[in-house]
């Protein structure tokens, strides 16, 4: 083989080497990049439950080996105290007869009954009188009797023992003295008080004529045929127990109203309102009556009033009439209107609202909600009775702004008497969007490949990889340039 023929051979070979190392380097170059894209495989452990231990024998009990011996007999001593035993010709002192028990005649006081002439010793029992402890109430001196004040912050209620609002003395609480009754705090303006504590309630049974209820102005301090079962009060809290009774004194219906803040705004009061039927019958139908006089301050006397009923089922009847009696029988009224109106007057009016519920069996109940609160305009007194969902509501506001409500607009609703919120509720503002996300690549972008991880999927450190592929690709470039540079030189 000549020399040009072998030079020939060594390039052919040196190109052969050099392509072999540049497509090895082109390989497992996207075989790195291939491998550091894939996910790992989730690992799946199993757990190797051990069978459970064979539970040991139990013990064998020894047999007993013998009987338990039997206690020894101790001999019975002789009494030696000489003293306890009688005399010889003496006899043992007579023992005392058991004292009498007598018990009392039903209704009998305990003077007459222990002036009777009785043999001595005599016990003598009394019955526990039928009627139940007269439930605590505020005495005269304390603030806003004879009601107690209570407040939310923004909210005063002057409430009665006998569940009614209103108080011709507020002296001690935070609307100061004078007469209160729907305070707002903010303005110190009064709602309901003055001039007349005409504000109130009553139940009645229409098929028998039974009625109870409490009204300051017209019934008077402890109501008309109502016992107070219980009144409980904090500093922001009121729930009054009531039972009204028959011409007989039977109980004919248990009437609760429990004051608390409202949990949706602080411009209202919630009033859980619940009537039970103690009579044992079924009552076909029960009503309810809540009247007030609307007297709104600073412009008391002369306020303008609105009124809407909603679609509630259970409202049979309402109107401006804030002077009526509380008594349900005594039938519709009214002084400028009846039904909805919007800002009607200026004059002295208010509003009167009557339900109807039932059937109620005996043992039975119905409940509802009152709402009282005040707000500084009637945007934010729509929006409170938007929080509760009120069905029927009125305002009372100023001769000024019957439009805007400033500085107060008094509020007084119900809620579940079967009817649709009047004011929608309000919608949650829509989540802003998010920002959107940019990706910038830094000066750290070009790194040195020894920082590349180690994939967990292999476990190939992927560094080492790159760089033997680049080692490969440089080594075949230098083979085919010196097989170049031997073909010119040959």
């Amino acid at each position: 083989m000549n020399t040009r023929t072998r030079s020939r051979t060594r390039l052919g070979l040196g190109l052969s080497t050099g392509v072999v190392i540049a497509t090895l380097s082109l390989v497992l170059v996207p075989l790195t990049a291939h491998a550091e894209e894939s996910p790992a495989e989730p690992v799946v452990e199993t757990a190797v439950v051990e069978p459970p231990a064979a539970e040991a024998e139990p013990a064998a009990v020894a047999e007993p080996t013998a009987e338990a011996a039997e206690p020894a007999v101790e001999p019975v001593a002789e009494p030696t105290d000489e003293t306890s035993v009688p005399a010889e010709g003496t006899s043992p002192d007579p023992v005392p007869a058991a004292a009498e028990v007598v018990v009392a005649e039903p209704g009998a006081s305990v003077e007459e009954t222990l002036a009777e002439p009785v043999a001595e010793p005599t016990v003598t029992l009394f019955a526990a009188p039928d009627d139940p402890a007269v439930a605590a109430v505020p005495a005269p001196g304390d603030p806003c009797y004879p009601a107690v004040c209570i407040t939310n912050g923004t909210v005063l209620l002057a409430v009665n023992p006998t569940g009614e609002l209103n108080t011709s003395d507020a002296t001690g609480s935070a609307a100061g003295s004078g007469d209160a009754g729907l305070t707002y705090v903010p303005t110190g303006n009064d709602g309901t008080s003055p001039g007349c504590l005409c504000e109130g309630w009553g139940v009645a049974d229409p098929a028998s004529g039974v009625w109870g209820g409490a009204n300051l102005d017209t019934e008077g301090e402890g109501g008309t045929n109502l016992v107070v079962e219980s009144f409980e009060y904090t500093g922001s809290t009121a729930t009054s127990v009531v039972v009204i009774e028959d011409a007989a004194d039977e109980p004919v219906f248990r009437v609760t109203h429990e004051y608390v803040p409202s949990a949706a705004t602080p411009n209202l009061y919630q009033v859980n309102v619940t009537i039970e039927n103690l009579s044992g019958e079924a009552i076909a139908t029960v009503q309810y009556r809540r009247v007030m006089d609307w007297d709104i301050e600073p412009t008391a006397f002369d306020e303008f009033v609105t009124i809407d009923g909603g679609t509630a089922s259970a409202l049979y009847f309402s109107s401006d009439d804030g002077f009526a009696s509380p008594n349900p029988l005594t039938g519709p009224s009214q002084i400028l209107f009846s039904g909805n109106a919007t800002d009607a007057g200026p004059s002295d009016i208010g509003a009167l609202f009557d339900f109807a519920f039932g059937p109620i069996g005996p043992g039975g109940s119905i409940s509802f909600v009152i709402f009282y609160g005040a707000a500084a305009s009637e945007a934010e007194a729509n929006a409170a009775l938007a929080a509760v969902g009120a069905e029927a509501y009125s305002f009372g506001q100023t001769a000024d702004d019957p439009a805007g409500g400033a500085p107060n607009t008094f509020i007084f609703a119900f809620g579940k008497i079967g009817g649709a919120p009047i004011f929608p509720a309000p919608t949650p503002p829509p989540p802003a969007p998010a920002p959107p996300v940019v990706t910038t690549a830094g000066a750290g972008a070009a790194a040195s490949i020894a920082s590349v991880p180690t994939l967990a999927s292999t476990g190939v450190d992927t560094s080492s990889v790159v760089w033997i592929a680049l080692a490969a690709l440089v080594l075949g470039g230098a083979a085919i340039a010196i097989a170049r540079t031997r073909l010119r030189q040959g």
